[in-house]
């Protein structure tokens, strides 16, 4: 099937959508897995819990998809994401994922060719920066899946063996958990 360059913006929304849905039930599957004091556990001082990245990932979701693009008041303690410590529940974290992802979602459904080209501040690590909708939103939705990858092997890490593979029938026989 060809694509021609006016669908442009409506690829690209259904390609960060998936990718958006994909880890939200990534993180999801990881996290129905841990108990509560899987998901706070530090591999090390100094290292991220579960907990931290999915706080940061709610956190991070609000910022770019709720304030830089959407413009809200920006209310975000990024550092306070990495240092808090079981401070909440696992179903608390998660409520606040599931609405942060949901405000991500719609946003993405809003974008067309002309807010994707609009220009907005986002802040970064090194300071704000001027870019477009379309480099914020491809940024948060990459941002998301790298976080997901990371909480998976966090997971199987935590759980060893008793890690449950969301496709067994893609993983080695070797490798299949057996609860």
């Amino acid at each position: 099937m060809q694509v021609s360059a006016s669908d442009l913006s409506k690829v690209l929304r259904e390609a960060m959508r998936v990718r958006l849905e994909e880890s939200g039930r990534a993180i999801h599957h990881c996290l129905d897995q841990l108990d509560e004091g899987q998901v706070w556990a530090r591999a090390a001082d100094g290292l991220n819990s579960v907990a931290n990245l999915v706080i940061h990932l709610s956190g991070n979701l609000r910022q770019r998809f709720g304030s830089d693009i959407g413009g809200e008041p920006s209310r975000r303690d990024r550092f306070g994401e990495f240092t808090v410590d079981r401070s909440a529940s696992k179903a608390e974290i998660l409520a606040a994922f599931d609405e942060a992802m949901a405000l991500a979602a719609a946003a993405v459904d809003r974008l067309d060719d002309e807010s994707c080209c609009e220009m907005r501040t986002t802040l970064r690590l090194d300071g704000p920066s001027e870019t477009t909708v379309l480099a914020i939103a491809l940024q948060a939705v990459t941002h998301l899946s790298g976080h997901a990858q990371e909480i998976q092997f966090m997971t199987r890490l935590l759980l060893g063996p008793r890690y449950a593979f969301r496709s067994p029938e893609g993983v080695p026989p070797s490798m299949r958990s057996n609860p």
